[in-house]
């Protein structure tokens, strides 16, 4: 396989674009759905996990460089429990990658184009993806590059442009019912931040571990700022009733900008969601065909691209009958599996690995004395 080499900035900043895309386009009212007007405060209590799955990833990669999660499952567990680790890791990558593709599709047929079969924009979205992906990761890298860049600055427009709108009443009573109300919100969002784990196939490509950890868990920190404005935002403007019965709330809110000449700021919205679907697609996409490639032994995951696209448009298809079905999974059942696969498991895998490494130290004392 061809040897890649990407700076640690690189690969966080596709982990950032990858998460807040979801986040932003499906999530919202997700959070809000579980903790209501407290949702900022969800956000503020997931730090620490947060961090913690970011922490998990980097020290990982940095307990074994330049491997993969493929490779270093199978060092840490063994060839046979590494491998079904690897299987379950694999299945999680394909289904993550299935839900953005069908939520992008999903937002363009509810909101934009109601006609257009959803199959085209699967197609679209994959092909784009895909080519990205023959021509390589440092393709992919600078791209995502250029779309954070111009992500970051409508998020903020955004922010200002609205600000006039809210009323931070809708934020009382805090705490109305208890605190545990947090919680839900919390494992939501933890379980959002759980997909930072794609990047244990992009960390093996970066020219140099050094301070990943620390880089990580400012990475996790930003992202967490990131969704306060968002989930915040939402409720001060519709308030709690309104903002959880909207589908795509922050999209609701560009439309509904009206200062003056200045309306209908939707095609930044669409422009937004849509280059940063791109980016988690293509990054799923690479972490799926790379990691059966070191799997099954094949020199070049290239080959793997078309096939594993035709795969995700039909999980994509069969994912769920509507866009009901999506939140209800994302909803009920997505937080305790996408933080079970995503952290739960790689956090095992890397106490395992501290297991290991001093029973091996303690044989190795023992045969000196």
């Amino acid at each position: 396989m061809d040897i890649i080499k990407i700076s640690k900035i690189q690969a966080l900043m596709l982990g950032v674009s990858s998460i807040i895309v979801t986040g932003h386009l499906l999530y919202i009212p997700v959070i809000i759905f579980h903790s209501g007007r407290d949702s900022w405060i969800s956000l503020l209590v997931a730090i620490f996990p947060a961090m913690l799955v970011g922490l998990t990833v980097a020290l990982l990669s940095q307990r074994y460089p330049g491997c993969s999660m493929v490779e270093y499952s199978q060092i840490i567990l063994g060839k046979w429990i590494g491998k079904l680790f690897v299987f379950i890791f694999l299945f999680y990558f394909l289904h993550e990658a299935s839900l953005s593709i069908r939520g992008f599709g999903e937002f363009y047929t509810a909101a934009i184009t109601p006609r257009t079969p959803i199959v085209v924009y699967f197609i679209a979205i994959l092909i784009l993806a895909g080519y990205s992906i023959r021509c390589g990761l440092e393709v992919l890298v600078r791209t995502n590059q250029a779309i954070l860049l111009f992500l970051i600055p409508i998020g903020i427009l955004a922010s200002i442009l609205t600000h006039k709108d809210k009323d931070y009443q809708n934020f009382l009573p805090i705490l109305e019912d208890s605190i545990i109300t947090v919680f839900p919100g919390m494992l939501s969002i933890v379980s959002l931040y759980s997909s930072f784990f794609v990047l244990s196939m992009v960390f093996q490509n970066i020219s140099n571990t050094k301070h990943l950890k620390k880089y990580s868990i400012i990475t996790m920190i930003i992202l967490i700022c990131m969704f306060i404005g968002p989930v915040s935002g939402v409720i001060a403007i519709y308030g709690e009733e309104r903002a959880t019965g909207l589908y795509f709330p922050t999209f609701q809110i560009l439309r509904d900008i009206e200062i003056g000449a200045l309306q209908r700021l939707d095609i930044l919205g669409i422009l937004l969601w849509s280059l940063g679907s791109f980016t988690k697609v293509a990054l799923f996409l690479y972490a799926i065909v790379l990691a059966l490639a070191q799997l099954f032994k094949l020199d070049n995951y290239k080959v793997l691209v078309v096939p594993v696209g035709a795969l995700l448009t039909i999980i994509s298809i069969l994912n769920s009958e509507d866009l009901i079905g999506i939140y209800r999974f994302l909803r009920d059942f997505y937080p305790y599996y996408g933080t079970f696969v995503g952290f739960i498991l790689p956090l095992f895998l890397l106490m395992v690995s501290f297991v290991r490494d001093r029973n091996k130290k303690s044989k190795e004392e023992k045969k000196l004395v």
